[in-house]
């Protein structure tokens, strides 16, 4: 009977330790063609720092992604990450407390240890990512490529003669901020 008792403050307190999100961050992202590109965007890309793992942890829905031009197909990012399967595309950025505490009002570009999650799979690689940060804010920004090869992904079979794999990826002037320094 104590354990049951115990169970409900323990998920509290575990919830507690969880920052949450900072939503209305826009990320741009680029399906290499052999000709063109095909370019997509989102507004509503979500971040949060985790203490626990020092990371940024960026969450986009992929179904919001939206084409930048009316001859894109406004289904085709959705399409080629597997949005159906695989509805959120996870960028994990490390960033170390020092890092977010530090009150830098100009941009510091440092390479970071970056974790992918797309259709499924993983994958680390290290990427220039400028830091910012103001008052409770933390603001960063990136730009890095990557190929569908290196995730072990594959293209649906109607658009693997537009596009070479390659994706580009660009997050402008995110912004997290801790709720908790309020």
């Amino acid at each position: 009977m104590l354990l049951v008792l115990l169970l409900p403050g323990f998920a509290a307190s575990a919830q507690q330790e969880r920052a949450p999100y900072t939503g209305s961050n826009r990320i741009f992202i680029a399906l290499e063609g052999p000709t063109s590109r095909y370019e997509f965007s989102s507004n509503q890309m979500l971040v949060r720092h985790n203490k626990a793992t020092q990371k940024l942890e960026c969450i986009l829905p992929v179904a919001t992604l939206l084409p930048l031009n009316d001859s894109i197909p406004p289904a085709m990012a959705f399409e080629v990450l597997f949005g159906a399967k695989y509805p959120q595309l996870y960028i994990n950025i490390d960033a170390p407390v020092q890092k977010i505490s530090a009150g830098n009002l100009t941009p510091e570009t440092i390479r970071r240890t970056t974790s992918i999650g797309l259709q499924g799979v993983n994958n680390e690689t290290v990427v220039p990512v400028a830091f910012t940060s103001e008052n409770n804010s933390l603001y960063f920004s990136t730009s890095f490529d990557l190929m569908l090869d290196n995730f072990q992904a594959s293209l649906p079979i109607e658009y693997a003669p537009l596009l070479t794999g390659r994706i580009l990826i660009s997050i402008d002037n995110a912004r997290w901020i801790n709720l908790e320094m309020r």
